[in-house]
């Protein structure tokens, strides 16, 4: 343990490191080595032949330099080899994996030495990245590298099932129905939002046919890949080839690839290679003791300028290395907002179409004022950045935490009015003024995430089936088409997880003797149930493929007109206006501008309902019915300015 630090702050003035060549480098034939660790009595290098086991090849000590960098040089190309660090802190001595490794060897125990431009595919170098000149341009989807194809119902050949190279395999779809990578083309979704592929702990990659599952929100080695979904986990090189297989096989049908990265805490603590690299530096604490606001057994900190240097070093290597396409946070709400807008600015200096978001709130308390953390409540103060939108989740299918309460979909249109600021995206609106305030949160619609489903807590379909149960699944599926249909015209920009578009459903393997009720039949934390409670079932997109094919009009609608995608809070305030009924709870408001105008009206009840077209917007024959509850267009005109609404649905209406 070292001596108290005492001020961080002046500790980071006099220890700062701003180089970029921290971890191993080749250099013409020789390969260095860098190290951060001020206190450090002495640091060495240990060069191993393999990942694991007694094959040390050399011991070699390293020199210290400036900022607290140790450093050392080997004259040849060490590519192929593996190695670690030792840490001596007044004779307390550790080995770890280095911090900055890029590579790692099985479990992530070594770091491994590898010539990354040896890794890339061919046609690596000319494959663009898509382009997305607003985040309301993206549709994102989330899914987990193993869900997408371990079932035999993927389609992707045994072998390959449930890895990076099974996912960007061209598949033969099941039974006429595209799956894999045409699944996604024919949905229209612009992004996948990967679960985390970065190293983590709780697999053990050493046995790789062994069943084993985790979401992955357990990470290990930030810079390095996680080694279950290579075809070779013993060969470090392999996993990094075929997740840029990945990557390149999405940029060629102009899908970006968004990472979910979990820099808020470390899986272990004490033994956490950060902890052994430098005790307690990058960690928060108070008193003496790991503070936990993540809810993970610590928090790292990130206004400790060398752990925001790493976050920041990590996502440009990410972005340079990979050709990443935009960042999720996991908990950001423990980032301290200078570091979230640095980072911000850092990622601007790469691409600026890079997409940056995260969730709003942590997994506990924290001993940095709330004033200082990126929680949803300070959004104004990091408006660059999005964030999870959890009012209008709650607001389309009740309370995520309490699985019997419904939403405005399935019966409580008490939550109309939030679903009027969710509309809006979340920003400021006249209309609405002093009108569920806690719900206008927003900088710019830019910042709003909008979802009703994601892999936490259970699915949209899930949720209908324990709150409404006694519902037909015919009324259980308009609500579901209802709730979609709500987040891709809202403004802002929509994020839908995988298989939510034929009714994705997480069946919970019940332990012996628990007998089955309403809601534990359904899994709503499945971060390491089994394949058969996880993996898509791609029957269920052939068996509901009317679902599918609502969705798909959606994208396509939201597509069509850039009234969807409005980027600034004032063109919504110009461009969208609300219209009242003679009921509160039906819903009508019109996207207009110049050239376009459209008029959208959502109707909650069971039953179809009667809605009246504004005599500012009316003009006779002019309107034209552009998506209805089945996603279809019709073209016959509005003979009359009353018009109906089916139960449960929303009707597009263009000019």
């Amino acid at each position: 343990m070292p001596a108290n630090i005492g001020n961080y702050q002046e500790f980071d003035k006099y220890n700062y490191y701003g180089g970029d060549d921290l971890g191993v480098t080749l250099v013409d034939g020789k390969t260095q080595f860098r190290t951060w660790s001020p206190i450090a009595d002495g640091v060495y290098l240990k060069v191993y032949a393999d990942g694991t086991g007694s094959n040390l090849v050399e011991v070699l000590p390293m020199e210290r330099r400036q900022s607290g960098v140790w450093f050392v040089e080997i004259l040849r190309d060490l590519a192929g080899y593996f190695y670690t660090f030792v840490f001596d802190f007044h004779g307390n001595v550790t080995e770890t994996i280095d911090i900055y490794a890029k590579a790692c060897g099985v479990n992530g125990v070594r770091g491994a030495i590898v010539d990354l431009k040896q890794t890339d595919p061919d046609g690596w170098d000319n494959t663009p990245k898509p382009a997305c000149a607003s985040p309301c341009d993206a549709v994102i989807y989330e899914t987990h590298v193993r869900d997408f194809t371990i079932d035999e119902t993927s389609g992707v050949s045994f072998e390959n099932r449930g890895k990076f190279l099974g996912f960007c395999e061209k598949t033969k779809g099941f039974k006429g129905v595209p799956t894999g990578i045409d699944h996604l083309c024919e949905l229209g979704v612009t992004h996948v939002q990967l679960m985390p592929v970065a190293d983590y702990a709780r697999v053990d990659e050493s046995k790789p046919h062994k069943a084993q599952y985790n979401w992955g929100y357990d990470p290990l080695n930030y810079n390095c890949l996680e080694g279950s979904y290579s075809s070779d986990p013993q060969d470090p090189a392999a996993r990094i080839r075929e997740f840029k297989q990945l990557v390149m096989a999405l940029h060629k049908k102009g899908i970006g690839v968004i990472m979910d990265v979990v820099f808020n805490h470390t899986f272990y603590t004490e033994e956490s290679a950060f902890h052994k690299s430098f005790p307690c530096y990058y960690h928060r604490r108070r008193n003496g003791s790991f503070t936990n606001g993540s809810g993970c057994g610590n928090e790292t900190a990130s206004e400790h300028l060398m752990m925001r240097k790493f976050i920041i070093d990590s996502l440009k290597f990410w972005v340079n290395e990979y050709k990443i396409d935009g960042f999720r946070f996991d908990l950001m709400a423990l980032h301290d907002i200078e570091t979230v807008n640095i980072i911000r600015d850092e990622l601007n200096k790469l691409d600026p179409q890079i997409l940056m978001y995260g969730e709003g709130w942590t997994g506990g308390e924290s001993p940095l004022p709330s004033d200082k953390l990126a929680f949803k409540w300070n959004s104004y103060s990091f408006g660059r950045v999005g964030l999870f939108n959890d009012n209008i989740r709650d607001s389309i299918k009740g309370g995520t935490f309490n699985a019997y309460e419904r939403g405005y979909v399935s019966g409580n249109h008490n939550a109309a009015g939030t679903i009027c600021r969710a509309l809006a995206g979340c920003v400021p609106h006249s209309q609405l003024n002093g009108h569920h305030q806690e719900s206008c949160w927003a900088f710019e619609p830019t910042q709003a995430i909008n979802y009703c489903e994601a892999h936490d807590n259970n699915t949209l379909w899930d949720k209908l089936c324990i709150s409404v149960k006694d519902e037909s699944e015919q009324m259980r599926i308009r609500m579901d088409k209802l709730a979609a249909a709500i987040l891709m015209v809202s403004q802002g920009v929509p994020f839908l997880q995988c298989g939510q578009d034929f009714l994705r459903t997480k069946p919970r393997v019940l332990p012996e003797g628990e007998q089955p009720n309403d809601w534990n039949i359904f899994d709503e934390n499945s971060y390491n149930s089994p394949d058969w409670t996880n993996s898509i079932k791609w029957d269920r997109k052939k068996q509901y493929r009317e679902v599918f094919d609502y969705y798909k009009e959606l994208i396509r609608l939201r597509k069509s007109s850039y009234l969807f995608r409005m980027r600034t809070k004032e063109e919504v305030q110009e461009h969208l206006r609300f219209y009242g009924q003679p009921d509160g709870n039906l819903l009508m408001f019109s996207l207009k501008n110049e050239t376009e105008c459209f008029l959208i009206a959502i109707n909650p009840y069971q039953e179809q309902r009667k809605f009246y077209v504004p005599e500012s917007l009316w003009a006779q024959d002019s309107f034209r019915l552009r998506l209805d509850d089945q996603g279809r267009s019709v073209k016959t005109p509005l003979k009359e300015r009353e018009f109906t609404v089916e139960p449960v649905s929303l009707a597009v209406y263009k000019k």
